[in-house]
């Protein structure tokens, strides 16, 4: 049995885009990527290779309007959630003729009928307080459960995740601590010479 609201095959196959470049910050092939969280529907995030965040969409076969729920989820994998601002989502209900005639017949056979109701999200480049460019980026490593979007200057010669880099220097702190406990240790030990 699917969930309520969640896209059969031929639907989330038929949403999928494929193909397109990077016209905002290189000439390099876009990429799509699918992952799931505990809503029903489907998510994608369409990035170019550098990491930088083209579009991200949340699609569901309901009549309700899912901007709200989406919206919470980008609000939680954001760094920070202030980058999610309700005038940068925009909802699209996506019918049977446009998606295709396989997607076409499987809507036409549902009673009563719906479509697919898909929210955007596009954040556009913006200048931060000190005059530099920033565009939003992804980080998709597997110690997430989800997606890390956050915002950082495609100038720059490093960009890191923030959440990864928050992980680095708390496990640089352990090791540190551990060391210097090691060392205390060792010291403590050492019986003096007479």
């Amino acid at each position: 049995m699917r969930r309520r609201g969640a896209l059969p095959p031929t639907l989330r196959a038929a949403l999928e885009s494929r193909g397109g470049k990077c016209y905002r910050h290189c000439d390099r092939p876009v990429r799509s990527r699918r992952f799931s969280s505990r809503l029903p529907g489907t998510w994608h995030v369409r990035a170019c290779p550098s990491g930088i965040v083209s579009v991200t969409t949340y699609a569901e076969w309901t009549r309700r309007d899912p901007t709200r729920t989406a919206r919470r989820a980008f609000r939680r994998w954001t760094v920070p959630p202030s980058l999610v601002r309700l005038r940068d989502l925009r909802i699209a209900t996506r019918h049977g003729p446009e998606l295709g005639r396989a997607a076409e017949r499987e809507l036409a056979a549902t009673r009563p009928p719906r479509g697919v109701r898909v929210v955007y999200w596009r954040l556009y480049p913006f200048r931060a307080r000190d005059g530099t460019e920033r565009r939003l980026f992804a980080c998709f490593r597997r110690t997430h459960p989800s997606p890390v979007f956050f915002a950082s200057s495609p100038a720059a010669k490093t960009w890191g995740c923030p959440v990864c880099a928050r992980r680095r220097a708390s496990s640089v702190g352990r090791t540190l601590r551990r060391t210097s406990v090691r060392a205390r240790r060792s010291r403590d030990r050492k019986v003096p010479l007479q």
